[in-house]
């Protein structure tokens, strides 16, 4: 299908030479590059950006991690030996270029590792064998604590993280939602990302999977422990495919052209007159990152074509130790003719954008259910299914959209099905997932 989208792509490389250098992809894509002329009228315009591929172990940066684990009383037994297995296992992919520290919570918060080069792994994996669990959920103070150690090598050069896990709700110290998100934006503001895994199903969901919105962070939720060493493995695998950290980027629109939303990482979008900031801690090898804008355009004549917006992008290569600056433009042009509207739609991106009008929707629905307005919950999944096999029909029969509608079908009934605690835990993983396109 011809995409009639114009493009332009601008790279600047600095010292690097243009044969030696790798770069990220950057681009503006319209879900609709032809619309109906002589309408006002709303359209999708994705704003992406894709990591360079790293070819080898060779060509990562090192990690500076801190595992943070709740050893609150509810870890006991099965759950605290499998997070033990789980986090020396992790620990084989990492060698002495990478930073590890440890720090366990309970009423208290102990640093079991301080932040060194595993250079000495028997004696962090003997460190990690000795917790033991007890006491009640000072989770605030853990993450902190998980902060400041990772502080302790806070270099250009390193991808920060934080993994925390936790089964229990957060009883000592702050423990809102907004307080957790709170210093999870002002550890991201230092370049630290925080990955939450919820084990289990007395944790608060809401608080982890914003924790890990704000920050830029990974969130799971992990039904049994017998899945935690698989879960570790892919954490620490994505932190080491890191190619690009301190992600920033300026969408500009024309005076016409009217940002209405952002239809995910909505806590992290700026909106301001004609222009839209946004940004990431952190860019993976060949994955691809978005947000996706919903603007308005006037009604233009048929034959016109418009400037939809442009975008700047910068961000620390992780190879070359560089800042990048790419940029990209996008135009819509006005037909009178339906056929060449529907004709020139971009699938994938219609189907993104599809995608996150339903997730809004959900997010409507969640706190319907926990306001006891069960039916009305319903009512949105039901309509979100309409919505979604709606849009799949008109798109030459998407099976992405299909699945989506068949997920919302499944919702509808369990919304009031005594396994909901479990559902909801599952359905603010996807939002997150949906919100920042994490890798597993």
């Amino acid at each position: 299908m011809k995409n009639t989208i114009a493009f332009t792509m601008l790279f600047l490389f600095g010292s690097v030479s243009l044969l030696s250098a790798k770069q990220c992809e950057f681009q503006l894509t319209a879900a609709k590059p032809v619309l109906l002329a002589g309408k006002k009228q709303t359209v999708g315009l994705k704003v992406g950006v894709k990591g360079f591929e790293l070819k080898s172990e060779k060509e990562r940066s090192p990690l500076n991690v801190a595992i943070v684990i709740d050893r609150s009383g509810s870890m006991s037994g099965a759950k605290m030996e499998r997070a033990k297995e789980a986090a020396i296992q992790a620990l084989q992919c990492l060698d002495s270029r990478d930073i590890v520290s440890l720090v366990t919570f309970d009423d208290s918060v102990n640093v079991v590792v301080p932040a060194t080069k595993l250079t000495d792994r028997s004696k962090v994996e003997q460190a990690i064998k000795s917790i033991k669990a007890g006491g009640s959920t000072a989770l605030y103070d853990g993450i902190k604590k998980g902060g400041e150690e990772v502080k302790k090598f806070l270099e250009k050069e390193y991808v920060n993280r934080i993994v925390l896990l936790s089964d229990g709700q957060a009883n000592v110290g702050p423990s809102s939602s907004e307080e957790i998100a709170k210093l999870g934006k002002a550890i991201a503001g230092r370049g630290i990302t925080v990955s939450t895994f919820g084990l289990g199903d007395g944790y608060n969901e809401d608080l982890m999977a914003k924790l890990a919105l704000a920050s830029d962070g990974n969130h799971k939720f992990i039904e049994g422990a017998d899945k935690l060493a698989d879960i570790f493995q892919k954490e620490f695998n994505s932190a080491l495919s890191v190619v690009a950290q301190d992600v920033a980027c300026t969408v500009t629109l024309p005076d016409n052209v009217r940002p209405v939303r952002a239809l995910n990482m909505t806590e992290n979008v700026d909106i301001k007159g004609q222009t839209v900031t946004f940004g990431w801690n952190q860019l993976y090898s060949r994955h691809e990152r978005f947000v996706m804008l919903e603007v308005e355009v006037p009604a233009t004549e048929d034959g016109k074509k418009i400037e939809l917006a442009k975008a700047a992008l910068k961000y620390l290569n992780m190879e070359t130790k560089d800042m990048d600056h790419l940029s990209s433009k996008a135009d819509v042009r006005f037909s009178d003719s339906e056929s060449q509207v529907k004709e020139s739609v971009n699938k994938p991106v219609m189907e993104d954008y599809v995608e996150l009008l339903a997730n809004a929707e959900t997010e409507r629905a969640i706190k319907l259910r926990d306001s006891g307005d069960v039916s009305g919950a319903q009512k949105i999944f039901m309509s979100n299914s309409s919505m979604l096999r709606g849009y799949a029909k008109d798109l030459g029969g998407s099976l992405r959209l299909n699945q989506s509608a068949g997920d919302n079908d499944l919702y509808h009934r369990q919304v009031d099905s005594p396994s909901w605690s479990s559902d909801r835990k599952m359905l603010r993983e996807r939002q997150n997932s949906a919100h920042t396109q994490q890798l597993f």
